[in-house]
């Protein structure tokens, strides 16, 4: 038996013409972002988790990546930022591509 966490997103409220109400009667229901933990005393490191929610983890890290990135072209233009301060940015930019290549690696493993 394994433990299920399941993220919904919220659905934004707005006033709808009648027009766009009959074309959201026809959108899919939102996926399951899911990760799966088991119950059964398996290794704590044997968590699954669902292509859905792997997919939105790793758009978001993209879109910090980019922002990082944007960041960091403009840190190493000033001349007046500390060079430690700069190879910290780098850093942290470096780990985050870690992380999204864990992700990736994830999804693969998983035949997402």
């Amino acid at each position: 038996m394994a433990h299920s966490l399941t993220f919904a997103r919220p659905q934004p409220q707005q006033q709808q013409a009648p027009s766009q109400a009959q074309s959201n009667s026809t959108k899919k229901p939102p996926r399951k972002l899911e990760m799966r933990i088991p119950n059964n005393g398996a290794s704590p490191t044997n968590i699954t988790f669902s292509a859905p929610f792997l997919d939105n983890t790793l758009a978001k890290l993209l879109t910090l990546q980019n922002r990082m990135l944007t960041v960091s072209n403009d840190i190493a233009a000033c001349e007046d930022v500390d060079e430690k301060t700069k190879q910290e940015q780098f850093a942290q930019s470096a780990e985050l591509s870690r992380i999204i290549a864990l992700i990736c690696a994830e999804k693969a493993r998983q035949g997402a």
